[in-house]
C-alpha cells in the first residue's frame, strides 16, 4: 500500500505539504498542487477518509499526554498550553498516561474519530508505532515537549538536559565537594540518559569519575526518600552533595537526611531539577535547575497551532534552563 512519505518524495516536498494539498488545496501553489496530484496517480495513494474528515470538521480540542498527572512540574506546562489554546478558541483534553504505553494509545483513538484535532507528547512513554503513523502518513498533528525521541524527528520543545546538569555538578565541585551521586530518573527515559551524560562527563572532566554513583528512582518523593536511605546508610562512605534528577525526589532525600540526623547542607547539599513551587517552601529551600515551564508549554502549543493550520514546521527549540541557589547547598563540614 502506498503511502503520504511515498507521495511526499516524489513530489520533492514534505509530507505536511502533501497533506495541506489534500486538505486545504486553495493555500499551496499551482506548482505544488500539480506535483502531488502526479505523484499521487503514479503511487496509487488514497488519501486516509479519517484524516481528511478531521481537517473538515475540527473538534477545536487537543489532547495533551502527560506521563503522570500528580507530578507538579507539569503543572506550569499546561497553564501555558491553556493559555494558548484558551486565545486560539481551543480546548484541552488532558490524558493521564501513567507511564503506560498501552494507555497513551487508547489517547490516539480519539483523533480519527474526530474528537481532537491534534496531540500534545508531554511523555515518551507511547506506542512507536502509533507515532511514526502520525508523522509519515500525515494521520493528524504532534508536537512532544520536555521529553523527546532520539531516532524519531517530531517538532519539539525541550531544555538542554545535559548542559543542566553539567552546571549544577559544576556548581557542586566548585563549593569543594569530590563524592557526589546523582539519583536518576528512569533508565530509559532520553532526558534521563542526557542528564545521566553531563553528570558523568562533569566528574570526569574534573577527575573525579571514579567516585560516580548512580541510582534510579522514579521521579516521585517516595523513590527519593527510598534511593536517599540507600546512599545515606551510616554503614556506607557517605558522599556529600546528591544531585536529582527532580525535585520530588531531591525532596525525598532531603526527608532521609533528617531521618538519619544529618543537617543540610552542613553534612550534606541536595540539588533538584525543574524548580517546582514546593522547592522554594521546603526546609531547608532546595537548590535546583530551573525549567521555564510555563513557556515550554506556550511554545509547544503554538507549534501545534501551526501543524494544524498546514504549516510545514520542523523546529525543534530549546529553551534555557536556570541555576537557582538556595539553601540546601554549601561547602562540605560548613552551614
Amino acid at each position: 500500500m502506498s503511502t503520504i512519505k511515498e507521495v511526499a518524495r516524489i513530489a520533492g516536498c514534505s509530507t505536511a505539504t502533501v497533506s495541506r494539498t489534500l486538505a486545504t488545496p486553495d493555500k499551496v501553489s499551482e506548482a505544488t498542487r500539480g506535483r502531488v496530484t502526479r505523484a499521487i496517480a503514479q503511487v496509487g495513494y488514497t488519501p486516509n477518509g479519517a484524516a481528511r474528515s478531521l481537517r473538515r470538521r475540527e473538534s477545536r480540542t487537543i489532547v495533551a499526554l502527560l506521563p503522570d498527572i500528580s507530578n507538579p512540574f507539569f503543572s506550569e506546562i499546561i497553564n501555558g498550553i491553556e493559555d494558548v489554546a484558551h486565545q486560539a478558541g481551543y480546548r484541552v483534553l488532558i490524558g493521564d498516561c501513567e507511564r503506560d504505553p498501552a494507555r497513551a494509545g487508547a489517547y490516539f483513538d480519539l483523533l480519527p474519530a474526530n474528537q481532537a484535532d491534534g496531540v500534545l507528547l508531554l511523555t515518551a512513554d507511547v506506542p512507536r508505532a502509533l507515532v511514526e503513523s502520525a508523522q509519515h502518513q500525515g494521520r493528524f498533528p504532534l508536537v512532544m515537549a520536555c521529553e523527546f525521541f532520539n531516532d524519531i524527528d517530531l517538532p519539539t520543545v525541550a531544555v538542554d538536559n545535559y548542559r543542566a546538569a553539567c552546571q549544577a555538578i559544576d556548581y557542586l565541585i566548585s563549593l569543594d565537594h569530590r563524592r557526589i551521586a546523582t539519583i536518576s530518573g528512569p533508565a530509559a527515559n532520553p532526558i534521563c540518559r542526557e542528564r545521566e551524560r553531563g553528570y558523568l562527563d562533569t566528574l570526569t572532566a574534573h577527575g573525579l569519575a571514579e567516585h560516580a554513583l548512580t541510582l534510579c528512582g522514579d521521579f516521585g518523593v517516595h523513590s527519593g526518600y527510598v534511593q536517599g536511605l540507600s546512599l545515606l546508610a551510616p554503614s556506607k562512605r557517605r558522599p556529600t552533595a546528591i544531585f536529582c534528577h527532580s525535585d520530588e525526589m531531591a525532596i525525598g532525600v532531603l526527608k532521609a537526611a533528617r531521618q538519619l540526623d544529618l543537617d543540610v547542607p552542613k553534612d550534606l547539599s541536595v540539588v533538584g531539577f525543574d524548580d517546582i513551587r514546593l522547592s522554594e517552601y521546603c526546609d531547608p529551600e532546595l537548590t535546583t535547575i530551573s525549567q521555564p515551564r510555563s513557556r515550554i508549554g506556550q511554545q509547544a502549543m503554538r507549534l501545534l497551532l501551526g501543524l494544524i493550520r498546514g504549516e510545514t514546521i520542523t523546529a525543534q527549540q530549546i529553551l534555557a534552563t536556570q541555576l537557582i541557589v538556595r539553601q540546601s547547598t554549601g561547602k562540605p563540614g560548613q552551614g
